[in-house]
């Protein structure tokens, strides 16, 4: 649906059967308004041209009006509704000229507000058409829309390629451009060959990008109109919402771009609170792909539930992959420059040079944004609140992130044997990749683990580590960690199982799938179960050189598990078992949670606490890792009880704060493994 605002300029019109006044300037405003509310009663919902074009009046003065209509250019041309225009007026009002004049595209939330100021001023009951056409979702909670009408119509393929050099354009964009404009192409309107991804680190980045792609279209006859309806702030409940459905179809003709950020409050989550959320906007993408362009938009710093949805849709629907791009010192530059002029505030050359980073040598099109929203935001205060130059920022020091991924791995506690096979698999992976380079012949081994331990021993832990290890080493591509267990592999019904795990390793393309408790799958009492494993199978031999899959469980009920299916057994490549702590190690690993968390702790609660460890220890299944860090939980919770009771309101010293005692070790952790005494009586 493609909406048009214009002006209707007319002279002599007499108005309806009823009312033979001729309209000029002695008529009052009363009978304007009655005049323009008898016009509208002949227009709004589907009032011509096969109920394809939706007509209203919106505001008026004698000689011109403005008018809107909302009309189905998939079924009629802009001119249709013109010519309509013309000779309704001129067939059911005494008008001798009409002039259709100043005909422009505008939003959907412009088409409201309009319609709901002709309200106001009597002039029609606008929401009629509003509600008819389903165009009330701006309110929604749920997700939250943005509009921009791109109005330039007939770009040249030259011009495009010239802004596109402006925004330090990625060669995918340029690709697609030359698509775009191929000569191969027919200049007229099908509906969609194909979708975007947008990555890009900001917003404005990849609105820089969609800007230039609708443009593109448009003069190639690929879109209709050029409005691109923004959609953000995605909520986890947005999973079943009849007006995120009726924008998707309002939007035939046009497109929608999707901010896969979610909300700032559902940062970390996505895993399992977007799930419906990323299926349901998967559907409304697929339901619409044929007349509603699609652009979905991934913010590197914080991708939300992109994995996911992408996955969800890349199998239906032909996407295609538009990155940010990147250009040297100059072009930064120009492009900051180009930014600078929609400022209040000028900027020579010299000053924008200085304002980049100095010891960088090429910036991304996000760098050049953060670059100039730090000047602006400068600017403000040095040129247009001055009383606020001096004024410094609030000093945050920022808490260090830890050490490298493999550094990290290697300052773990224990885990001698594993940290060395990690080596291996490492060193095993170089020297593939130097074969390769050198054009030798490359043995394809399979790079795929089993991960054997009691809960606690750090086997998700150290899977996240290795993910992160062979992205930066080259050897994945994305580092993408997925992490799923049987409730996420398994479906409800017949044939669901094998497309559910289909798209988790889809989602693991260029990273790791890590199968937690994986011996679920054959405990199954369901053939599910089954279908998953044997699809698992075939997916690890399909994806064997972009997917790497660790099974993890316990060191038994795994064995069992790779009994079941001998091909899966074949296909492991690796096995770590990761064996339980022993006390020395379990006091080491509380010593660093201390640490971590800004505590100290003496001798007597090391003792206190290695007797502790010594008792558990001797115990199946004692938690190893989880153990200490239960522990040290409740300790911090006892010393908060025992601080309140001791000091009952009096000042609190650094030290009492951060101290912990062997006293507040004595909680439910502690006695959890004391060793039993001795029953007295009868058994």
């Amino acid at each position: 649906m493609i909406i048009y605002k214009a002006e209707l300029i007319y002279e002599s019109l007499q108005c309806g059967n009823n009312d033979k006044e001729t309209l000029n300037p002695e008529i009052d405003d009363k009978k304007i308004v009655r005049i323009i509310n008898d016009v509208n009663d002949d227009l709004g919902f589907c009032c011509g041209l096969d109920d394809n074009l939706s007509v209203a009046v919106v505001s008026g003065e004698y000689g011109r009006w403005d008018i809107v209509w909302a009309c189905n250019l998939e079924k009629i041309t802009l001119k249709d509704c013109e010519k309509w225009l013309k000779n309704h007026f001129l067939d059911n009002y005494a008008v001798k000229k009409v002039v259709v004049d100043n005909i422009h595209e505008i939003s959907v939330k412009e088409f409201n507000k309009l319609l709901d100021k002709a309200n106001d001023k009597n002039f029609y009951s606008g929401w009629n058409i509003v509600n008819k056409l389903g165009l009330d979702y701006f309110e929604n909670r749920r997700f939250r829309v943005q509009e921009h009408v791109y109005r330039q119509e007939n770009i040249t393929k030259r011009k495009i390629k010239s802004l596109a050099d402006e925004i330090m354009a990625d060669q995918s964009l340029l690709e697609e451009i030359d698509r775009i404009y191929s000569r191969q192409n027919e200049k007229k309107y099908y509906g969609n060959p194909v979708h975007y991804v947008i990555k890009a680190g900001t917003v404005q980045a990849a609105n820089d990008i969609i800007s230039l792609l609708v443009f593109a279209l448009k003069a190639n006859k690929r879109l209709l109109g050029g409005r691109v309806s923004y959609v953000n702030n995605i909520s986890e409940h947005c999973c079943d919402d009849e007006e995120f459905q009726q924008m998707f179809k309002t939007g035939r003709g046009s497109a929608v771009a999707i901010d896969m950020s979610g909300t700032d409050e559902d940062h970390g989550v996505y895993a399992s609170a977007y799930r419906e959320v990323v299926d349901f906007i998967a559907k409304s993408v697929m339901d619409n792909q044929l007349y509603t362009l699609c652009f979905l938009v991934q913010i590197s710093e914080n991708p939300g539930f992109s994995k996911g949805l992408i996955a969800s849709v890349q199998e239906d629907i032909h996407l295609i992959e538009i990155c940010e791009g990147r250009g040297d010192k100059e072009q930064a530059v120009n492009y900051l420059e180009k930014l600078t002029t929609k400022s209040q505030f000028k900027a020579s050359r010299e000053e924008l040079e200085r304002a980049l980073p100095s010891q960088t040598k090429t910036f991304t099109a996000t760098e050049v944004y953060k670059t100039y929203n730090k000047w602006f935001s400068n600017g403000l205060k040095s040129k247009a609140y001055k009383a606020y130059k001096a004024v410094e920022k609030v000093a945050i020091k920022e808490k260090k992130k830890g050490n490298k991924p493999y550094e990290e791995l290697k300052n773990m506690v224990g885990l001698v044997n594993i940290k060395a096979l990690v080596d291996q698999i490492i060193n095993t992976a170089k020297i593939r990749q130097s074969r390769s380079k050198m054009g030798l012949d490359n043995y394809n081994v399979s790079q795929h683990m089993l991960f054997t331990g009691n809960p606690g021993s750090a086997k998700t832990t150290v899977a996240r580590l290795m993910a992160e290890i062979l992205k930066q080493e080259g050897v994945l591509e994305t580092g993408h960690f997925v992490e799923c267990g049987r409730a996420d592999l398994v479906g409800k019904y017949v044939g669901w199982t094998a497309q559910i795990v289909q798209k988790k390793f889809r989602e693991a393309v260029g990273g790791i799938l890590f199968i937690d408790e994986a011996y679920a799958l054959v405990d199954d009492t369901n053939s599910f179960g089954a279908e998953a494993i044997n699809t698992i199978v075939q997916e690890m031999e399909n994806r064997r050189d972009n997917v790497i899959v660790i099974f993890a469980g316990y060191p038994d009920k795994m064995e069992h598990f790779l009994s079941e299916n001998e091909g899966l057994r074949s296909r492991i490549a690796f096995h770590l078992d990761f064996p339980d702590y022993n006390a020395e190690e379990m006091l080491q690993i509380l010593e660093l949670m201390v640490k971590n968390k800004g505590y100290v702790i003496d001798d007597e609660v090391r003792e206190k606490c290695l007797d502790i460890f010594k008792c558990a220890c001797g115990q199946s299944e004692f938690g190893n890792g989880r153990f200490a860090r239960n522990l040290l939980e409740q300790a911090m919770m006892k010393q908060s009880d025992r601080l309140i009771k001791e000091f009952n309101g009096k000042k609190l010293s650094r030290k009492d704060l951060i101290s912990l005692t062997a006293e507040d070790f004595s909680v439910n952790a502690e006695k959890m493994y004391k060793k039993p005494k001795s029953a007295i009586g009868f058994v």
